[in-house]
Formats: C-alpha cells, sequence, structure tokens
C-alpha cells in the first residue's frame, strides 16, 4: 500500500494551484512572442514593399525618355543622332541598365573619335558624352577580309573607319595598301608632310615592304624599306624639285630610285618605236 500512496501524493502536488507570478511570467513570455513575431512581420513588409518601390523608381524613374537625355560634350563636330545611332540606343531606356564602359568602347569602334567618357546622370536622368574628336590627315585604301576597304589615317598612322559622320581630311594625300606593320613609316611620313610643300600626292606601300611616294612634277620615287633613311631621302626629294630640268620631269611615266639617296637613279621611260612608213605599191 506504501508505493500507492507514493503515487497519489504526486498527483496531489500537481494538481497544486498555480501562483499568480508564474501565470504572470508566461503570460509576459507569451506577449513576448508576439511582438517579436508582430515586428518581424512588419519588417517583412517593409523590406517587400520598399524593394517594390525601389524596382519601379529604377525600372520606370531613372529612364532615358529620348534623345534630350543624351548630352555631348567635346570638340567632335557629331549630331545627337549620329551618336544616338552609334551608340545603339533605343528610348525609353533605363539609366541604370546602360553600361558606360561598353558604350564608351562602342562609341569609339563606330565614329572618327580618339577617346570617349560616358557618365550617368541620376537627377534628372541623363547621359553626359564626351568625345574627343580624331583629326584625320589622309584617304587610305587597304586589303579587307571583304576586299579592298577605303578609310582615314590620323597623323600617327592609325585607320580610322570611314562614317557618314567623318570629317573630311586635312590633305589629299591617299595610302595605298595600308598595312598595320608599315603604320610607322607612314606616320614619318605624313607627320613630315610639310617638307614636301604640296607636292606629295600619294604614299604607295608595296608586298615587299617598300615604299613608293607619287611626287607632283616628279612622278613615281622608290625609297625602299629602310625608315633609317626617310629624313635624307625627303631632303633629296626637295633638293630635285627645286633643281631637275624641266625636260627631265615625266610625271608618271619616270620613276626615281632613292633607296640609296646619296645616288639617286632616275629610270626614263623606253622611248616610243616610230611607225615605220607605209610604202606605195
Amino acid at each position: 500500500m506504501r508505493p500507492l500512496s507514493r503515487v497519489s501524493a504526486k498527483d496531489k502536488s500537481s494538481q497544486r494551484p498555480v501562483s499568480a507570478q508564474v501565470k504572470r511570467r508566461r503570460e509576459l513570455r507569451r506577449q513576448r512572442r508576439q511582438t517579436l513575431l508582430l515586428q518581424l512581420w512588419r519588417f517583412v513588409a517593409l523590406l517587400l514593399l520598399s524593394g517594390g518601390f525601389a524596382w519601379i523608381l529604377l525600372r520606370h524613374g531613372w529612364t532615358l525618355r529620348g534623345p534630350e537625355a543624351l548630352v555631348l560634350n567635346g570638340g567632335a563636330a557629331l549630331k545627337t543622332n549620329q551618336v544616338i545611332e552609334a551608340a545603339k540606343l533605343s528610348f525609353p531606356q533605363p539609366l541604370l541598365e546602360v553600361s558606360p564602359r561598353a558604350l564608351e568602347q562602342q562609341l569609339i569602334r563606330a565614329l572618327p573619335v580618339r577617346s570617349a567618357q560616358v557618365e550617368r546622370r541620376i537627377l534628372p536622368a541623363r547621359l553626359i558624352v564626351s568625345l574627343k574628336p580624331e583629326i584625320p590627315v589622309a584617304k587610305a585604301v587597304r586589303q579587307g577580309p571583304s576586299g579592298r576597304e577605303r578609310g582615314l589615317l590620323n597623323a600617327e598612322g592609325k585607320w580610322i573607319p570611314l562614317s557618314e559622320a567623318s570629317p573630311e581630311p586635312l590633305t589629299n594625300i591617299v595610302v595605298r595598301g595600308w598595312n598595320n606593320q608599315q603604320r610607322v613609316q607612314v606616320a614619318a611620313l605624313l607627320q613630315q608632310r610639310n617638307r614636301f610643300e604640296g607636292m606629295l600626292k600619294a604614299i604607295v606601300l608595296h608586298p615587299d615592304g617598300n615604299i613608293s611616294l607619287i611626287i607632283k612634277g616628279l612622278g613615281q620615287i622608290d625609297l625602299g624599306g629602310e625608315p633609317a633613311l626617310l629624313n635624307a631621302q625627303i631632303a633629296t626629294i626637295v633638293h630635285l624639285n627645286d633643281t631637275l630640268p624641266e625636260h627631265l620631269r615625266q610625271t608618271n611615266q619616270s620613276s626615281l630610285d632613292l633607296s640609296n639617296p646619296d645616288r639617286p637613279e632616275l629610270q626614263l621611260p623606253a622611248p616610243r618605236n616610230p611607225q615605220k612608213a607605209k610604202t606605195q605599191p
């Protein structure tokens, strides 16, 4: 009977009334849990709401509405529609979807500019495009993958693609057979073009690396392929232009070999054979 008395004693102790302090503590813990859950839900709702507003603002608030949102700076003589077409921009365009770096590279490839800088402005939504113009010096022709290509060259001999936005070159000089391997020699000739006093008409680059010039009043002049002799060759050309007798000036018929500027060789065209007189039978 003793074990039964112990069990009944435990049951009696578990059925004792809970004190007011214990109830109060339990109620406070329940209220804290409810307050914490309520604050958590408020934070999640606020986060979702602010994220939605931010997405709407980024998507529709900071938007390039039209061409007037593009501001051009710099000395390039380009119109806004030419820059928009080269940049392949369409409107409306979310501002933050425009990559300044990618746009700069696209403008340099498509326009005759030396450099391009693009900056995004948020208030109001604007694209600030600063272009440094490329100044072409001569016309050029090269053999490309799809055939003969026409373009322009700057003073460093760099190829500039031809487009509707391309300005007129500073001279009428034409570089035929342009290639990047001989760009340094071409640049040296273009940078010293004033020494020719307007006589230089064309620079011809040969596949074997040799260079020829077409000089007004002197015809074709072969320079060979030694860049170190260029200054002496130009000085010889200027001297010959001042001293060469008029009867030896056979433009487009004679050729002058200046591969050794100390010993220029003038090659005259072979005389034509006179037609034999017809005899009467």
